[in-house]
């Protein structure tokens, strides 16, 4: 069951009553959290997704909502951010439908602190609508979540001082509150921020009051690191060591920077991905610090390799800019020019997976929200009306179709387009199959703005669907990706028609938009007997496309039917 038919379905169930396994089930988040506090996340992340599907299987709307907002954090130390995306998303949907205001805002902050991480827009709102929330509701705890996560999307935005207001305050009542791991990990904060704004203003020429910024902020790490270490909160030590560390060589103190760093190796728990490649980042820099070029080069690409094993591209672009500017303290520039080249392929790769990603979690929301409010409708009039069952059937079918819509285009989805391909299998007729990608589609959001580059792809979406026949099938495969499948067509006649297409939309008096806008597209033809597997054709098209844009883009690449 896939994640929109499981919360269509847990939506349109009345909340349940308590029963005997609630207890049970309550226990283990119990234990989750207990986990989550003491480094352990990774096996928090098992108990509470035990007690999601035991919600699901048991139509309990509270546990699957609870459990969802536990692993929503849960992911996020262990830097899964997108996972943890999509459990807040399932939680604040829930929380809303039971009138749970607490409970939302502080998925909402969840939510905004995933958003952060992955660099995408929309943290700020959910920040302020869950401090709202809090403030409303009072409820002290929240109150100082919100607070701390207003300051959290300040401070990556680089607005330390205001941050810096919100962090105060969140702090002052933590300390009331008396959860003390929660209060080390707001205090980690409270560090991290005067230890930027410290450094932000020494590379600003004001090296003035740095000396007593930053042990400023390294009082206040220092006691966060205390607290994590008094209950055994690795995971929060590991943090406060590694901003020791940063702030240590901060003043040139490298010897105090390697012994934080000899610290955070000697904890217990579980090491995430992330941390482990945080850790070989963070050391090797303070080697460098320490004119020990060899060794830190050595952990510096242990630390880009593990990036590169677990595809982790936000840790491996600054990992591989420190590994070049290590080579270059070395004076090996042809390796220092290697590795800048790889920062440079990285951040290409990282920027490319933030906008797919970012497309994905807003086709969630999307959907997400579509779900609630569809369910909503249907209770209210379930509860005024003895609903027949052939309007029961009609909603379904309505529900079904809007999860085969593109939100932003009007075209089908990548889920209507799997649909459609599956149907072509079965037929085991011979078939095309293109894909077409928006050139420098990166450049349009840039330069013109995301609301003009959502322009592009809607009036590209109008050009092909006023080219092709009723027999095709056209979907937004996403981001700036369009998939054509062309059933019975052949890979002389697939050609001539996806020429026309690319053709148009260069045609396309796009100046009536921006004067100085352009808009091309490449695109990637494969042709199949019929007999293959989809995902094979599909590979093959990507392939051509990327010949495409090698060869300098809006063109068109195709190949011959593949045979068995």
């Amino acid at each position: 069951m896939n994640r929109s038919t499981t919360l269509a379905s847990l939506l349109a169930m009345p909340s349940m009553p308590p029963h005997g396994s609630q207890g049970i089930a309550e226990e283990k988040l119990a234990q989750a959290e207990h986990l989550s506090r003491s480094g352990l996340p990774v096996s928090a992340i098992a108990l509470a997704e035990q007690v999601r599907n035991e919600a699901l299987a048991n139509g309990s709307q509270q546990l699957y909502a609870l459990s969802a907002t536990r692993l929503s954090w849960y992911y996020f130390m262990t830097a899964r951010y997108e996972e943890g995306a999509v459990h807040a998303l399932e939680a604040i949907e829930i929380w809303q439908v039971m009138g749970d205001a607490v409970s939302e805002a502080s998925c909402r902050c969840y939510y905004a602190w995933q958003l952060c991480q992955m660099g995408m827009p929309g943290a700020e709102q959910e920040a302020m609508q869950a401090l709202r929330q809090a403030e409303m509701a009072g409820e002290p705890a929240t109150l100082c979540l919100a607070r701390n996560t207003v300051a959290v999307v300040l401070w990556m935005y680089k607005q330390f001082e205001q941050a810096l207001d919100f962090s105060t305050a969140a702090i002052a009542v933590a300390r009331e509150v008396g959860d003390p791991v929660k209060l080390g990990w707001w205090l980690i904060n409270e560090g991290g921020i005067r230890g930027d704004l410290a450094a932000m203003k020494a590379e600003q020429g004001d090296r003035r009051e740095l000396a007593a910024a930053i042990d400023h902020a390294t009082r206040i790490t220092q006691e966060a690191l205390a607290l994590a270490l008094a209950h055994q909160d690795h995971w929060g030590a590991r943090i406060c060591l590694g901003n020791l560390a940063e702030f240590a060589l901060h003043l040139g103190d490298t010897d105090r920077a390697s012994a934080h760093m000899e610290h955070w190796q000697q904890l217990p728990g579980e090491l995430g991905d992330r941390a482990i490649t945080h850790y070989h980042h963070c050391n090797g820099r303070v080697l460098v610090a320490q004119g020990r070029i060899e060794e830190a080069i050595v952990a510096l690409r242990a630390g880009v390799e593990h990036a590169d094993q677990v595809n982790d591209l936000e840790s491996g672009v600054p990992a591989c800019q420190a590994l070049a500017e290590a080579y270059e303290r070395k004076g090996d520039f042809r390796s220092a020019l290697h590795w800048h080249r790889a920062f440079h392929d990285h951040y290409v790769r990282y920027c490319t997976h933030t906008a797919q990603r970012s497309a994905r979690i807003a086709a969630t929301q999307y959907e997400t929200e579509q779900l609630r409010s569809q369910s909503e409708a249907a209770r209210r009039e379930a509860r005024a009306l003895e609903v027949s069952n052939l309007e029961l059937t009609q909603e379904t079918d309505r529900l079904k179709k809007a999860n085969l819509e593109d939100p932003l285009t009007g075209l089908y989805n990548r889920r209507a387009w799997e649909h459609a391909m599956a149907e072509t299998q079965k037929a085991g007729s011979p078939f095309a199959l293109a894909i077409l990608d928006v050139d420098h589609f990166k450049h349009i959001n840039d330069a013109f703005s995301h609301l003009a580059g959502d322009a592009v792809l809607r009036q590209i979406a109008a050009i092909l669907s006023g080219l092709i026949r009723k027999s095709e099938f056209l979907a937004r495969f996403g981001g700036e990706e369009f998939v054509l499948l062309m059933p019975g067509t052949g890979s002389a006649e697939a050609l001539v028609l996806c020429e026309r297409l690319r053709s148009a939309v260069e045609a396309w008096h796009w100046g009536e938009q921006n004067a100085a806008l352009q808009v091309t597209i490449s695109i990637g033809v494969a042709s199949s007997d019929g007999t293959q597997e989809p995902t094979a054709i599909l590979a093959a098209a990507d392939a051509l496309l990327y010949q495409a844009k090698a060869k300098g883009r809006n063109r068109v690449e195709a190949a011959s039917a593949i045979g068995p």
